[in-house]
């Protein structure tokens, strides 16, 4: 055909089929249409990309609908306005129906403008057909090892190479051929690349002169595989209908599908055949593109500068060498998996005469893996000479090398190392910057953790942490134990939940609850879980000895052949998992029981017992607990007990330790007590839910955005003003003290106008840039009138209870509230105390419910003056408080107690919801390990908790908490959260998912929110969430010029220093932190892959916190006591040798910037930050004496905020009068009482009421 006969014929060529997709709208479409007729009726009509059926309208017999081709089909079927269809009901198939086509005339943009240059534009999706795909692993800067290859032609289109610009992505089309159970045949295969993850691409001239493009990758990316069955992908209940719904996420890519499934997780993965693709090892990938026409080389170009505009560097390398390869030579040298039948190393040792044999013991092993699984090295250039030297070497030599290697690039961002021979001369160049960790605390363990990613395994460094009970129990044997998690690809978050297309993942967790993993010689088995590993999707294994098995481990726990149901027995053995401290000075308590206080089927001590005055002290001191009064209760785990046990000193005498029936879980001959946490007071801070509920409930949107101003304006001040941001961090109080800590060093003058200590500048930078960021994702605001404790009972029974009779009513009568005792402490002097009284509102996380938030009467009892820092309910009445408070119990639940009148509800008597869960199934058997095997996936798989939560949150912001969708919602996260105890999971129905999201969420398809949440968002969105440290300031010569240091005192400093640095910086690899600052003050920037920012930062503050009392301790030792005129010069040196690194670095690394990774720790003398404020100040500002001087004795005042009797009209706040009773009220008592509340964390707090209703 000529040129001008292709002119004419595309002028006649319809313009939609130019469209890059084309969407079509259904009308009259009969009520019972489901996707799969849709299907039926308009697949021969092109490829559909998505179909959606529109709800009905009430009483309508018919619905709409409308689906999107992509490419556009071919013939115009819309053209007659009508289509027929055979009627959906399969008892009237015979009849045909009538229904409305209509395009939608709107053309698609296929085309998207540069983000670089305004006057560019490239297509929206380029599509090129590779002539071949090739997968393997780089080598050098200019070489790749290709471990597998496919081609394929232009012609016959067998590969597939898609960029798509808009959702900026690369995906590469590819078939395999497969062996299933059906037999063999070939599965069609996609691998899909996000724009992040490509950093630099390169392009080469092959000697074909076709082009080359490669792609490295540090992630591996995500596989799927495309089912033969699309039928299968439907549901009657979805009505809408993705492409990517019949696309199965792969895990792995072999020729015999079920092969995986028989074998071990491992790092070394070489099943046979031609069609095998280690999709989590193989990470570079190179598409060879034909380049000999013009046509292709104008494709290519077009491509590679759709890709430059979009940040992906293209290095144009004509040196680039390809070349195939086979499997790693390092794994035949050491993997003998016969050994690993024996559970030492005799066998291996046995094989030691074999030339090709290379034996290392456990810890060198493991460290090399290590290493290899993170990136360190690269296993295909590992050669015998390196085993052979490593395995020459003393064993805790060798390891130390490995531990090297990991180190740095943690500390610089080192690529892998090229040359793996080079780590030995890297760690001998370090001198003294490197310290392997050889000294644990008591109560710390070196623990070793992997995590199980979709396609891969990584290992970890082994890190110091607070131990549990069986791992104190098997200390001698803890290198047996290992701690896994299962996350996306690089702990970029949490496997998707309610997706069916993620099956192949939750076949590979089943796999390794099952078979296991592989390190070595030694076979990692699954052991059990704890609550705090269930909800971060992780578990505990142990590779067994000749002496000891997991079995024997699990019967050593305790008595659990009574429980019959699974969740419950998970449950009960992961107690003993709980991290816990035990109590040396005593044994074991003088344990006696006692009976709860129930009514009405109801439990009102549900969870707490007493303890004795002189234990709690012993505690204390055990503890070394530096808190503002003599703690009055303690979370606790002792034998198969549970829960809070409060001091009671009339009632416990000596070492006893009163429990209840409601405490006692399973019997134990572990009798020791041991401590999780003790009672502490922090202030409270608002958050989404808790906002949604109060202004349901009548709180206006000014008490929000007052507390909300004032906040805003006090972060700006105390940047400039450190009076302002000293007030601001002693009002604020948290549980970890860290508030107080940055105020002692504001104080200490380490920031002023003229002078910024690097390390202070940095935390308190760090402080502010957090707390803005938790007001636009949280809007976390903080109430100065609040507390945030630990619940207990009275068990004087003097307290007032709820009245079913109240429930509902309108009156707002103080005399009718149920009462509650609150006595907090003063953060300045040792038992000094503050009693509130008035109405107050309480409540604990998550609250869904309208009714999930009380008003109640805070009162003075004199009978209760002991109990401090914790909030005392009723145990009278007909409903225990805790329970409506979101089901919550006594068993170390924390509750909000807010006595601002400004946030005091215009609603007092909301009924609360019913939190009663149904009968869990139980087994007519044993339960056995299978068992919990099988509900570890099974949760995993199911866990709706987010999901529900969050489309709560979307629809309390449209239609109100009070609306039947959110009661709905609020039900089935009730239920969801009883799932794993009542075997009745909760679905999560299409039309209870928000199809508009308010904009707050920051989600797609939004609307602009003018309730609370929209308003605050809108004062907060502009606000920056920066933090770039700083270097470049000068350290404080007040203290590197106070005392004449000795060489000896500097060189001790400096080796503590490198092994200090070494466990912090094995901290922040782990949890993906920027910098040292965030775990020094547990303000992390960074999401954690799962769980709650709010656990998330508990979790960092218990891993810091162990560290930092452990090196106190060895610097103590190194200077010879804790007496001023040793310890000061000694924490002055610490503090020399960490200017002299930050001196040397910059001197290297000024021309380059100075980068967070690339820079020394600086942290390591602030672990004395009270020491360092003495130091500076000679003794004018000591810590010490600013907090909590023990010795003095107890005052109290009482904040009172009464009612009027005459109450305000309805939807008006009550105006309440705050005065003081004063009894011996010493300076500063009249100082108002501020608060911080933790993170509105319902996902996190949910899972922990999941094992609450367990224990039923």
């Amino acid at each position: 055909m000529s040129h001008k006969s292709n002119e004419i014929a595309s002028q006649l060529r319809p313009s939609w089929l130019s469209w890059p997709d084309l969407t079509v709208y259904l009308e009259r479409l009969p009520s019972s249409t489901t996707t799969s007729n849709l299907w039926d009726w308009f697949s021969d009509q092109g490829e559909i990309a998505q179909m959606d059926i529109n709800e009905s309208p009430q009483n309508s017999a018919y619905r709409s609908g409308k689906i999107r081709f992509e490419p556009p089909p071919r013939n115009d079927f819309w053209g007659t306005a009508v289509y027929l269809i055979p009627h959906p009901d399969p008892r009237r198939k015979s009849e045909l129906v009538e229904i409305s086509v209509r395009l939608d005339k709107r053309v698609p943009e296929g085309f998207i403008r540069s983000p670089v240059c305004k006057d560019r534009r490239h297509p929206t999706v380029t599509t090129l057909y590779p002539m071949a795909l090739e997968f393997g692993i780089m080598l050098e800067e200019n070489s790749m090892k290709i471990l597998k290859s496919m081609t394929g032609t232009v012609g016959e289109r067998k590969l597939k190479l898609e960029i798509d610009l808009r959702q900026k992505k690369l995906t590469a089309f590819f078939p395999m051929e497969i062996m299933t159970r059906g037999g063999r045949g070939v599965r069609q295969h996609k691998v899909v690349i996000d724009f992040f993850a490509m950093k630099n691409i390169y392009q080469a001239t092959t000697d074909d002169d076709s082009c080359a493009i490669v792609l490295p990758l540090e992630i591996p990316p995500r596989y799927y595989w495309r089912t033969p069955n699309i039928r299968s992908t439907f549901s009657d209940d979805v009505k809408t209908w993705y492409a990517g719904d019949s696309w199965n996420r792969a895990t792995d890519i072999v020729e015999e599908a079920g092969l995986p499934m028989q074998s071990p997780i491992s790092l070394n993965n070489d099943y046979k055949g031609s069609e095998f693709i280690d999709i989590g090892r193989w990470t570079t990938l190179r598409f060879v593109l034909e380049a000999k026409t013009e046509e292709a080389k104008d494709l290519n170009r077009q491509l590679v500068s759709a890709l430059h505009d979009f940040n992906i560097n293209t290095i144009i390398r004509d040196d680039f060498q390809a070349a195939h390869g086979t499997h790693a030579e390092m794994w035949k040298h050491l993997d003998h998996h016969a050994s690993a039948k024996s559970h030492n190393a005799s066998h291996a040792l046995s094989l030691w005469h074999e030339d090709s044999f290379v034996y290392l013991p456990f810890e060198v092993r493991y460290q090399l893996e290590v290493c290899i699984s993170q990136g360190q090295l690269n296993e295909h250039k590992i050669t015998k000479e390196f085993l052979d030297k490593l395995a020459s070497m003393p064993s805790h030599r060798a390891k130390e090398y490995l531990e090297f290697a990991a180190e740095r690039v943690l500390k610089d961002g080192h690529p892998t190392t090229t040359d793996p021979m080079s780590t030995f001369d890297s760690q001998r160049d370090s001198g003294d910057n490197y310290k392997s960790i050889s000294r644990i605390p008591q109560y710390c363990g070196l623990v070793r953790r992997a995590v199980i990613t979709p396609t891969t395994v990584r290992y970890s460094t082994p890190n110091i942490e607070v131990s549990n009970r069986v791992m104190r129990r098997f200390r001698h044997i803890q290198d047996r134990f290992l701690r896994i998690q299962f996350t996306e690809e690089m702990e970029k978050g949490k496997i998707t939940v309610n997706k069916d297309q993620n099956d192949e993942i939750y076949k590979r967790i089943l796999r390794t609850m099952y078979e296991g993993i592989r390190i070595g010689d030694r076979l990692y088995e699954f052991l059990a879980f704890g609550n705090s590993q269930l909800r971060s999707n992780g578990a505990y294994f142990f590779c067994p000895t000749e002496h000891v098995s997991c079995d024997d481990i699990r019967q050593w726990m305790g008595q659990f052949s009574h429980i019959k149901v699974v969740a419950k027995y998970a449950a009960r053995l992961g107690q003993c998992f709980s991290t816990t401290r035990d109590v040396r000075g005593i044994s074991s308590p003088n344990c006696l029981q006692i009976p709860d206080v129930e009514r009405n089927g109801y439990c009102f001590t549900d969870g707490v017992g007493k303890i004795s005055v002189f234990l709690a002290k012993l505690v204390g001191e055990d503890m070394a607990i530096d808190i503002c009064a003599d703690p009055s209760a303690f979370q606790f785990r002792m034998g198969g007990c549970k829960g809070v046990l409060a001091v009671w000193p009339e009632d416990a005498k000596g070492t006893e330790v009163h429990v209840r029936e409601s405490q006692k879980k399973f019997e134990s001959d572990s009798k020791g007590l041991e401590i999780i946490r003790w009672a502490r007071y922090a202030t409270a801070t608002l958050n989404l839910q808790t906002i949604l509920i109060l202004e349901c409930l009548g709180v206006p949107i000014r008490s929000f955005t007052t507390l909300l101003d004032q906040q805003l304006r006090q972060y700006e001040l105390a940047m400039r003003d450190n009076d302002v941001a000293i007030e601001m961090l002693e009002r604020s109080r948290d549980e970890q003290r860290n508030h107080s800590c940055l105020a002692d060093l504001l104080r200490a003058d380490f920031k002023t106008e003229t002078f910024q200590e690097p390390f202070v500048v940095n935390v308190i930078n760090l402080w502010q840039s957090w707390s803005i960021k938790s007001l636009k994702e949280k809007a976390r605001i903080h109430v100065p009138k609040s507390a945030f404790v630990l619940g207990c009972v009275d068990e004087t029974g003097t307290l007032r209870g709820h009245s079913f009779d109240t429930e509902g009513s309108k009156e707002k009568d103080v005399h009718r509230l149920p009462q509650i005792f609150l006595q907090i402490s003063d953060p300045k002097k040792y038992n000094k105390t503050s009693i509130i009284r008035g109405p107050c509102v309480v409540g604990r996380n998550p609250s869904l419910h309208p009714g999930d938030i009380r008003v109640v009467e805070a009162v003075d009892c004199k009978a209760l003056h002991h109990l401090t820092d914790v909030v005392v309910f009723p145990s009278t009445g007909d409903r225990p408080v805790p329970n409506m408070l979101s089901g919550g119990d006594l068993d170390g639940d924390d509750f909000f107690v807010i006595w601002d009148p400004s946030l005091m509800p215009s609603e007092w008597n909301h009924p609360p919801m019913n939190y009663s869960p149904l009968d869990p199934i139980e087994l007519k058997r044993d339960v056995n390990v299978d068992d919990l095997r099988n509900f570890f996936v099974k949760y995993l798989k199911n866990d709706k908790l987010p999901l529900i939560a969050m489309s709560h949150r979307a629809f309390a912001d449209e239609l109100g908490p009070k609306s039947s969708k959110c009661l709905e919602l609020a039900e089935l996260h009730s239920k969801a959260v009883d799932y794993p105890k009542t075997g009745n999971p909760a679905v999560l129905r299409q039309d209870q998912q928000p199809r508009k999201w308010p904009h707050w969420m920051e989600k797609r398809h939004s609307y602009h929110s003018r309730k609370a949440l929209g308003v605050i968002y809108d004062k907060v969105a502009h606000k920056k969430v920066e933090f770039n440290p700083v270097w470049d300031s000068p350290f404080d010569k007040r203290i590197t010029k106070r005392f004449e240091l000795d060489n000896e005192t500097l060189g001790v400093a400096r080796k503590i220093k490198a092994e200090y640095d070494t466990a912090v910086r094995r901290v922040l690899n782990q949890n993906s932190l920027k910098t040292e600052f965030e775990l020094f003050t547990s303000f992390p920037l960074a999401r954690p892959a799962v769980g709650s920012d709010y656990k998330f930062a508990e979790d960092l503050s218990c891993e810091f916190r162990s560290i930092k009392e452990h090196y106190q301790d060895v610097c103590i030792k190194a200077a010879g006591g804790k007496d001023a005129e040793k310890l000061e010069p000694f924490v002055a040196a610490m503090y020399t040798i960490t200017e002299e690194q930050i001196k040397n670095e910059e001197s290297i690394l000024q021309p380059q910037g100075l980068e967070p990774k690339s820079m020394p720790l600086i942290s390591f003398p602030w672990i004395f930050h009270g020491v360092m404020c003495r130091i500076a100040t000679e003794g004018a500002v000591d810590p010490r004496t600013n907090i909590c001087t023990h010795g003095t004795t107890q005052q109290s005042f009482i904040r009172d905020s009464t009612v009027p009797q005459n109450p305000s009209p309805a939807g008006e706040t009550q105006p309440i009068d705050i005065r003081v009773l004063e009894e011996g009220i010493g300076d500063g008592a009249l100082d108002l009482i501020d608060s911080r509340q933790d993170e509105d964390s319902e996902e996190d707090d949910a899972i922990d009421r999941l094992n609450d209703l367990i224990d039923g």
